[in-house]
């Protein structure tokens, strides 16, 4: 890292953003389209909730993994390679004529995503000044909310046969491709720290797990609300496509509100642990209210995007610790990796989970109790979080 830097570089900063926006929205591209997939791949619920969540599937099992080769070969040429993985599964899943090939391009393609999401905090810590770094980091935390609001209005265009799910597959491989590309000349000026051994210390700190494991809580409640609200609200009798497709990019993009409220929030002293505690509990109880039957569609989309608003402030403020848990900057995407792995196996759960107790019960009302079920976890670690904080710096 350039310890001898005089300001923030934000071209840097903002590439790398683009960079996690970009390969989010393979994620947010999937779930309007998921009951057109379904039919016409024959997917039932809980195996249509397995295809959208797949993209999580590598990163729960590849986090770790991709924090190493991050601080092995650089986060730059990490982030190049993980954008031309995305690239590719894009491409790949154009042309899926199956289940097994679009399942496959989905895993190719959350490859790339964790590779991308993993390293990317690695170079905006070392293109920002320790002054700027939590605001810099709150504002790389907003990557997922963007790009699957992004990738969710993309699929508007499918709603409205400007062209096929296949050709949406395609725009969205050029992206990742040419951002690989921009990427070397928008971040030259900003130097790295040199390749460093795997050192197993990282992962027998209780601090990373802990901050994963809040982070985790939260996926497992965001990514069960957006996958599955749209087919909830067409259950409930809202049978407009645009209208569909409007409310749910309103409850993603609400949750990048909350992230930068959060770095605000930090910037001006907020603990972390405060804001992590607060919005795990508080996204149980408005995810349970958007689920929770007889009522009118817009009162259920009004408390989710109170849900994905409100719970945005916790994944700026889990991303803004992970270097605290690092006893240097080259351990950062280790650290990182431990968050992405279990962020994504939260994602990877949440769904299908939820879909498995909507099918076993017969309601949406009785899958909504998973909710909160993973606040009320996410409150005690982000307890357990603050006792090791303090034992840390005492």
């Amino acid at each position: 890292m350039n310890t001898s830097r005089h300001h923030t570089d934000w071209q840097a900063v903002f590439a790398v953003i683009a960079a996690g926006v970009i390969v989010s929205m393979q994620v947010g591209k999937l779930p309007p389209l998921l009951g057109q997939l379904r039919a016409e791949f024959g997917l039932d619920l809980v195996l249509g909730g397995l295809v959208a969540s797949s993209v999580s599937l590598v990163g729960g099992a590849c986090g770790i993994m991709a924090g190493f080769a991050g601080d092995r070969i650089g986060a730059r040429r990490a982030l190049m390679l993980g954008l031309l993985i995305s690239a590719l599964g894009s491409f790949a899943g154009a042309f899926s004529l199956s289940t097994i090939p679009l399942l496959a391009a989905r895993l190719v393609e959350g490859l790339g995503f964790v590779i991308t999401v993993v390293c990317g905090p690695s170079l905006v810590t070392a293109a920002s000044l320790p002054a700027q770094r939590s605001l810099a980091l709150g504002l790389w935390s907003s990557y997922m909310p963007l790009g699957v609001t992004l990738g969710m209005l993309g699929a508007l265009a499918v709603s409205h046969d400007l062209l096929d799910w296949r050709g949406l597959w395609l725009a969205m491989g050029v992206l990742p491709l040419a951002a690989a590309l921009l990427l070397p000349p928008l971040t030259a000026g900003v130097a790295q720290s040199p390749p460093r051994r795997f050192n197993a210390a990282v992962l027998r700190r209780p601090g990373p797990w802990l901050l994963a494991g809040c982070f985790a809580c939260y996926t497992t409640q965001w990514f069960s609300i957006v996958t599955w609200i749209p087919t909830y609200l067409k259950d409930s009798g809202q049978s407009n496509e645009t209208v569909l497709a409007l409310g749910v990019a309103g409850v993603v993009l609400v949750n990048a509100v909350g992230t930068t409220v959060s770095a605000a929030a930090m910037h001006r002293g907020l603990p972390r642990w405060l804001i992590i505690a607060t919005v795990s509990l508080g996204m149980g109880v408005l995810g349970v209210a958007s689920f929770a039957p007889d009522l009118p569609v817009l009162a259920k989309i009004g408390f989710a995007m109170a849900a994905s608003g409100f719970g945005g402030m916790l994944p700026a403020a889990v991303l803004a610790g992970v270097p605290l848990q690092a006893r240097e900057p080259s351990e950062i995407a280790t650290v990182n990796g431990v968050v992405v792995q279990l962020l994504n196996i939260g994602s990877f759960i949440g769904p299908p989970a939820l879909a498995a107790l909507v099918a076993h019960f017969g309601g949406w009302s009785d899958g909504r109790w998973l909710l909160l079920a993973a606040g009320t976890v996410g409150l005690g670690l982000a307890l357990g979080l603050r006792a090791t904080e303090r034992r840390a710096a005492a």
